[in-house]
């Protein structure tokens, strides 16, 4: 008896989650739902402002920042499946939260400028990395 007609199919093998794509999903993840808490913790601030007049712009940057916060979160959990769009609405957020660090920087608020632009270097830095992009599939 031959077992030369016999053929074997090898079992599919799962990809290894490379552990900057990891890492970079639950600093998004969390971000995005700090950001989230922080921007209802804004709102209640706003919309309890015992009788004063609170200008339409306030609003707007109160409800933008509850959109980016979620959108960020989102993007945590889609990087850690491998999904390329989520890479690229990441780098796009960690683009325009370095914007908003250089707007802090000429409020005087150095600090918090300084730390935002070193966490949104650090993330686009991690999303650009080879293993995230091949995980990513770019």
């Amino acid at each position: 008896m031959y077992e030369a007609d016999v053929q074997s199919y090898p079992e599919p093998t799962r990809p290894v989650r490379p552990r900057k794509a990891k890492m970079l999903a639950f600093l998004l993840g969390g971000f995005g739902v700090l950001g989230f808490l922080l921007s209802i913790v804004l709102l209640g601030t706003v919309t309890d402002s015992h009788g004063m007049r609170v200008p339409a712009v306030v609003y707007v940057l109160v409800y933008a920042q509850f959109v980016l916060s979620a959108t960020q979160a989102v993007c945590g959990v889609f990087i850690w499946q491998g999904r390329s769009w989520a890479r690229s609405v990441a780098i796009g957020l960690s683009v325009i939260n370095l914007l908003g660090a250089v707007v802090n920087l000429f409020t005087g608020a150095i600090f918090p400028a300084i730390t935002a632009f070193a966490v949104n270097a650090a993330l686009i830095r991690l999303l650009n990395d080879d293993e995230v992009k091949e995980w990513c599939g770019n």
